[in-house]
């Protein structure tokens, strides 16, 4: 028998799709803690939220994104949990305690379901000295 067919069409092994398994699972993860992160930003920023609400959402985003921590990130598994536990309680809070309406509403602009008009129209920005106009990010 002839084994240079072999050579040009690799099969891919368990091993290799387990990681690719894994990796697309990690993504999807990745995604949902931004998701929930911008979620966060924008339920701190909108005015009918409740301001006991506004504290939870502030404390959770300042837990995540300081640098001083319980448990440090850069320490293996255990520094990614301490953050999606405190995520995880965090929206858990917030979830009970903002109103419905303005929740789904939040998750719908995170999620790019909703464009609202003042949004798209361009705005003014300065740059290089000079007034131009420019695209809302």
């Amino acid at each position: 028998m002839n084994n240079e067919g072999a050579v040009n069409n690799p099969v891919p092994t368990n091993r290799s799709r387990s990681l690719d398994v894994r990796t697309e699972r990690w993504k999807r993860d990745l995604k949902f803690l931004f998701r929930q992160t911008r979620v966060l930003i924008l339920l701190l920023r909108h005015p009918s939220v409740p301001w006991h609400a506004k504290l939870i959402a502030a404390c959770t985003l300042g837990y995540l994104l300081s640098p001083i921590q319980l448990i440090p990130t850069f320490i293996p598994i255990v520094g990614q949990l301490d953050d999606l536990a405190v995520l995880f309680l965090g929206m858990k809070f917030l979830r009970m305690l903002a109103p419905d309406v303005v929740l789904a509403d939040c998750e719908e602009k995170v999620s790019g379901r909703v464009l609202k008009s003042e949004e798209s129209q361009p705005r003014p920005c300065r740059w290089n000295g000079t007034w131009q106009l420019g695209a809302r990010s």
